[in-house]
């Protein structure tokens, strides 16, 4: 699921102020060997991912089979290898049999982790850049960087495609100029980021049009979903400084079929969206598997 760009900051130092915790931590183990002050079986127990910082900081996280789990798993597997290497090199510093082998093996577990967690922060950071700067919602780019895992992730429910387009926006610009216009757009995002749940994600596409991906039961579903965006977006206001705002939308929906492109998929969302558009705006248009286009009402 995408975030805003203040999650994701927040990720990215919780994610620095771990590993640096980390680093110290285990360099004061090694002070604490050097010194002989206690056995190394003590300090660094087999166990001992599980209990210090970044351990604690894992488990928290999400380990699943895509997008940023998939980062999680991998400096998970590469924490919990560290720990075992430190344990076992200073286990034998401890006995005097240390060996090569011991720092050579540890020096490439560190460097495995260190690995795993720049590669994190390269998808939080990529992440964060697919982000669009004035709704907040993730943008065009992070849509097609990622359609082929937001269907994976749907673990085969059907996945609907939404596209969305504020009617008349071009008047609210015309009568009450562009800093409205931005306000109403980062209204409609606020509420398209509140229904969007589970699996599903909003994007802004482009200008006034968003994008969004659901995961329903079948057609009929799918269709009632939209149908209730749409509703719920007319009997909303948006208030701006001392303006009271109503807007509607039309809206496309259509099926992505499996293995399909995410362009292809669009092209009938878009063409659903602008039959509404044709016969009258504020309605629900839903393309069928046969390339038929009707009108839903419910």
């Amino acid at each position: 699921m995408f975030r805003e760009t203040c999650q994701i900051d927040t990720a990215l130092a919780s994610l620095d102020k771990a590993i640096d915790t980390h680093y110290t931590w285990l360099v004061n183990i090694m002070v604490e060997i050097a010194s002989a002050k206690t056995s190394a079986a003590e300090i660094i127990p087999a166990s001992s991912h599980e209990s210090c910082p970044v351990g604690r900081w894992l488990q928290s996280k999400p380990r699943a089979e895509h997008g940023e789990g998939v980062c999680i798993q991998a400096i998970y597997h590469a924490h919990s290898r560290l720990h075992e290497s430190g344990h076992q090199l200073l286990l034998a510093v401890s006995e005097g049999r240390v060996s090569e082998h011991e720092f050579t093996d540890f020096k490439s577990c560190l460097q495995l982790f260190s690995s795993a967690t720049n590669d994190y922060r390269k998808y939080l950071l990529n992440m964060r850049n697919g982000i669009d700067a004035l709704t907040g919602l993730p943008g065009r780019r992070a849509l097609d960087e990622t359609f082929s895992q937001r269907l994976q992730a749907a673990q085969g429910r059907a996945v609907y495609m939404l596209m969305l387009d504020i009617d008349r926006f071009k008047n609210i610009n015309d009568s009450w100029g562009h800093l409205v216009g931005d306000a109403v757009l980062r209204a409609l995002a606020r509420q398209l980021r509140e229904w969007a749940q589970g699996c599903d994600t909003a994007y802004r596409y482009g200008g006034e049009e968003f994008i969004l991906l659901l995961c329903a039961a079948g057609d009929e579903e799918a269709c009632k979903i939209a149908l209730r965006l749409c509703n719920a977006i007319a009997d909303r206001t948006i208030y701006h400084d001392d303006l009271a705002l109503r807007i509607t939308a039309t809206l496309g929906v259509t099926r992505v079929r499996t293995g399909e492109t995410l362009t292809r998929a669009q092209e009938r969302a878009d063409a659903a969206m602008y039959r509404g558009k044709q016969t009258g705006r504020n309605r629900c248009m839903f393309m069928d598997a046969q390339g038929e286009i009707r009108h839903f009402v419910g």
